[in-house]
């Protein structure tokens, strides 16, 4: 009984978040106070056992099973097998994880259960009520409350490492990376003085803040330039999955080719056990780019095309080389290896992993050749034709300017603030 550590008392099951997402508690994010009214619970929980006089938990611990915490906390072996059978729709509780928690409802004379509450995991928990017909199973979802996020900063080293001192998730910057990966090289492009902002969706669970959710809006500016970027979808406006991002006018940020075959999250120093500062060394010879990057980083295709070489090329070592539209080609060289299915004559999409850096052919060390090619002869990635994904449809402008007018409130410089030091 000692081992196990049971307590008593009404306490809420999940009192505990993801171990990963506990960087949150020094978070200081901003919520727009005229945003609250729109928070509105993500899923509805079910109603909680009432009237119980009795209630005990426990928090299972390696070696722990089912019956014997059953058992030893005054569960009858036929009580415990009704529960085991009632809860085999929705989870087999012979799969009790180590720090998961159980929550037991007795009634007091006789002692006998009247329900319970397993916690499958931080969002779901399984909860069992005694009827006239036996024990039934019901899944019950925690509710999540949706908000609106902002926070932005100055750059003074890199993007990454800047925003997170802004108490910007780790998630939420790769996301933005993405988002404004056809018009900036994050590698090569930022510089010191640069500034982003970022409005995001996070949900709170019982008043805490469980994870981030999808970016509404964001800002960086760039030598003075300044990019924005707004969600939309054309199912269902600012609130439907599967949007995508436009400018303030509403064209898509989509481009025929991406501004870096290397993709910011690959390379970020958040997701390598070692940790590379800056992120990419870049230099510019006369014929290309080279990126100097991690061993084994992924590299995709810019563009979509059709592959028309893979092998040995010279000096470029393991090399793929690939064709556009429009009389442009591109060429990675130094690989280490080729991606899933890369040969000649396949047909690869904008951002599939097409190889892996490496240190092939004349190469001092693990880097990228990149070679755009216009006509069959190298040209700077900057000339290259800016060919844009379908714009908004005039159907919907009238939506998409309120709701850029709206987010525009959360990207004035006012709200932007220097980084802390």
């Amino acid at each position: 009984m000692k081992r196990m550590g049971m307590g008593v008392g009404l306490i809420l099951l999940f009192g505990t978040l993801y171990a990963g997402a506990s960087w949150w508690n020094n978070a200081s994010v901003h919520f727009p106070p005229e945003i609250e009214e729109e928070s509105a619970p993500e899923t509805a929980s079910a109603a909680p056992i009432e009237n119980k006089l009795k209630v005990v938990e426990h928090t299972f611990r390696s070696g722990d099973s089912l019956f014997g915490v059953l058992t030893l906390l005054g569960v009858s072996a036929e009580e415990g097998f009704g529960i085991f059978k009632a809860a085999r729709k929705i989870y087999d509780l012979r799969r009790v994880i180590p720090g998961r928690k159980i929550k037991i409802f007795f009634e007091e004379a006789p002692q006998t259960i009247a329900g319970l509450l397993y916690e499958i995991d931080p969002l779901r928990s399984l909860k069992i009520e005694r009827s006239e017909q036996g024990f039934l199973a019901i899944e019950e979802k925690a509710a999540l409350e949706r908000e609106i996020a902002t926070a932005g900063g100055v750059i003074s080293d890199t993007l990454f490492e800047s925003a997170l001192r802004a108490d910007i998730p780790a998630e939420v910057i790769l996301d933005l990376a993405d988002i404004f990966a056809w018009d900036m090289d994050f590698s090569a492009e930022i510089q010191t003085g640069d500034r982003f902002q970022v409005v995001y969706e996070v949900y709170k669970k019982e008043g805490e803040i469980f994870r981030s959710g999808k970016i509404l809006a964001a800002e960086i500016v760039n030598e003075g330039r300044p990019y924005r970027a707004y969600y939309f979808s054309l199912d269902g406006g600012t609130e439907s999955a599967g949007g995508d991002y436009y400018d303030e006018n509403g064209r898509s940020l989509k481009k025929a080719f991406l501004k870096s075959p290397l993709r910011y999250r690959y390379i970020s120093s958040g997701f390598s056990t070692r940790r590379l500062h800056p992120i990419l060394k870049v230099s510019r010879p006369h014929l290309g780019i080279d990126y100097a990057a991690p061993y084994g980083t992924p590299v995709m295709a810019a563009a979509e095309g059709v592959v028309t070489f893979v092998g040995w090329n010279g000096g470029h070592g393991k090399a793929v080389i690939v064709r556009h539209r429009n009389g442009y080609g591109t060429l990675y060289g130094h690989l280490s290896g080729y991606g899933k299915g890369i040969q000649k004559g396949k047909k690869v999409d904008q951002g599939e992993i097409i190889g892996r850096v490496g240190s092939t052919g004349l190469s001092t060390g693990p880097h990228l050749h990149y070679t755009l090619m216009k006509n069959g002869k190298p040209t700077n990635p900057k000339n290259a034709d800016v060919v844009r994904g379908d714009p908004l449809s005039n159907t919907f402008k009238n939506i998409f300017n309120e709701w850029v007018q709206k987010m525009n409130r959360y990207l004035e410089p006012p709200r932007i603030q220097q980084d802390r030091v």
